[in-house]
């Protein structure tokens, strides 16, 4: 975990595989000051994407119609780069590492 906000319920992070950063919206049931700035941790996260996608290029539009199958989280996140407003992390559980 990079940095967390608590007011606004958000943690900034950081994929250790890709080395790319990400919002997470934190969920209810876990307690933000739970969560350590600048610790590792295994997390469970749900995945939201838009139904709107246009103006999304056409050699995506296919990953965003099939997203009901399973998609590897490095997907995800890959797409997020490109789309950040297409797509919304919720962090459900965080075990550290």
């Amino acid at each position: 975990m990079k940095s967390k906000n608590e007011q606004a319920g958000t943690i900034a992070a950081i994929d250790v595989l890709l080395n790319l950063s990400f919002a997470l919206e934190v969920s209810q049931n876990l307690p933000l000051e739970t969560v350590e700035v600048e610790e590792s941790y295994f997390a469970t996260l749900k995945v939201y994407s838009a139904q709107n996608i246009s103006g999304v290029s056409p050699d995506l539009v296919e990953f965003f119609r099939v997203l009901d199958v399973d998609q590897s989280i490095e997907d995800f996140l890959r797409v997020y780069q490109l789309y950040p407003k297409l797509i919304k992390f919720e962090i459900l559980e965080a075990e550290p590492l």
